[in-house]
């Protein structure tokens, strides 16, 4: 039985929680910066892509608006039902296809570009996605990788003093809330893409400070100047391993 979280509870929640804070907003800037920096093919649509527990799928339908093939996958019908109102809006329905399943079930199929982003993390079995790309990739594919990690995430708690969560191995958040159950170390990600015949080539950190800041005083006050320091700073060592959650995208050798 698939024990992978479904959001079709907490559409809504996540739609104010995630997207409209400013942690949504430098996810999405980091994350577009770097697709742009590192798809050869970013703005010259024709790439078959998909994006695997899209939510409400902002990269996807971004790619779908610039001339990409795109499908859009979810377990959460409430989710994908949000995507395609906002694809209908953009009026861009006609380069989409639409996936309601879970991603054990999706059709093995070549694509170019894979995007997963803050999915791995709600997963029962991690590594059984990583496994899954192989049906999804074809040699020199391009996946993008976003995920939670766990070692950012302890150094949250050493700063905050919770020695008790860090000693018990016990992260989890409130039963329903958005915290993802199962944070993942950077070095146990890509060690399982090589394993499975990915190369890492790139690395970004996502809240590579902002979520540590106590007292806000100066730039931290002004959401523009945050921002701007977070794309700064979320490239370089050893900042990119301080991210709330860490991007990486790797090439199919």
């Amino acid at each position: 039985m698939n024990q992978d979280t479904n959001f079709d509870d907490l559409t809504e929640h996540f739609q104010k929680r995630i997207y409209g804070s400013r942690k949504g907003k430098i996810r999405l800037a980091v994350l577009q910066r770097d697709l742009e920096q590192h798809v050869p093919a970013w703005a010259k649509g024709g790439l078959k892509v998909i994006d695997v527990g899209a939510g409400l799928g902002q990269m996807g339908l971004q790619l779908a608006g610039l001339g990409h093939d795109v499908c859009i996958n979810d377990i959460s019908a409430n989710m994908l039902a949000a995507a395609k109102q906002t694809a209908c809006e953009q009026d861009i329905e006609k380069n989409i296809q639409w996936s309601h399943a879970p991603f054990q079930d999706l059709e093995a199929k070549p694509y170019d570009l894979v995007l997963c982003h803050a999915v791995l993390e709600w997963l029962e079995k991690p590594e059984s996605f990583i496994a899954k790309l192989h049906e999804l990739t074809h040699a020199d594919s391009l996946v993008s990788l976003m995920f939670y990690n766990k070692d950012a995430l302890v150094f949250h708690n050493l700063v905050r003093g919770n020695f008790k969560k860090i000693n018990n191995n016990d992260f989890s958040g409130m039963k329903g809330g958005l915290t993802p159950p199962n944070p993942l170390q950077p070095t146990w990600v890509e060690d399982k893409l090589n394993q499975h015949g990915f190369e890492t080539f790139y690395r970004s950190g996502i809240r590579v400070f902002s979520d540590y800041v106590g007292m806000k005083r100066g730039g931290n006050e002004h959401e523009a100047d945050v921002l701007s320091m977070e794309l700064r700073y979320s490239q370089h060592m050893p900042y990119v391993l301080l991210g709330r959650y860490v991007h990486v995208m790797c090439r199919r050798k």
